[in-house]
Parts: C-alpha cells; sequence; structure tokens
C-alpha cells in the first residue's frame, strides 16, 4: 500500500464534514449531509465504463458505506459510491476525493 499524498485541502473538508462525529457511523452521516447540502448532485458519472447519472447518496439497508442511486438507460440502481468515478471539473468530485480520503481507498490515478 503507497503512503497517503499530503492534501491539506481534502484533509480540511474531511474535518469540516466530520467535526460533530463521534463514531464512524455518525461521520458517515456527515458525508451523507454533505452530498445533500452541497446541491451537487444530480451529476454524470461512470461505473464499470458506462455513463450513469448518480441522483442521490445515502446510507442505506444498514451498510456502512455510501450508496449512490443512479440512473442508466432509464432505469435506477444503487451501487457503492466507492465504485464511481466522478470527472474532477464536477462539484461533487472534490466530495467523492475526501470520501475515498476518509475510507482510506484512494486512488491517485481517478
Amino acid at each position: 500500500m503507497s503512503p497517503r499524498h499530503a492534501d491539506p485541502e481534502l484533509d480540511e473538508l474531511i474535518a469540516d464534514i466530520t467535526i460533530d462525529a463521534h463514531d464512524e457511523d455518525e461521520a458517515l452521516m456527515g458525508f451523507e449531509n454533505a452530498f445533500d447540502e452541497t446541491g451537487c448532485l444530480p451529476c454524470p458519472a461512470t461505473a464499470i465504463g458506462e455513463h450513469i447519472e448518480i441522483l442521490s447518496v445515502s446510507t442505506t439497508n444498514g451498510r456502512h458505506e455510501l450508496i449512490a442511486t443512479c440512473q442508466h438507460a432509464g432505469r435506477r440502481h444503487q451501487i457503492a459510491l466507492l465504485d464511481t468515478h466522478i470527472k474532477p471539473h464536477q462539484p461533487a468530485s472534490t466530495l467523492l476525493a475526501a470520501y475515498r480520503r476518509w475510507t482510506g481507498t484512494e486512488n491517485p490515478t481517478t
């Protein structure tokens, strides 16, 4: 595993999102709220090489991760947010990058 690169802006965003969290579940809800409050959704993205639209992000079905409700070819699907890729020019991309960093699943090639 490669060491984390320094990114003070993402670290500050994570601190802002999780400031009132007492545990990981509350921090996860902080990320869910951040996606809701910024108004950055819906937004275009890709998953498994297909163009999708992320409609919303939530903690559903008791899972301890964020789930994206997406639309593709007129149908709705729920997939792990970490399985999506948002282009850097989209406002939601910074939140996704912060969420990836918080979960320890940063991918410097995305």
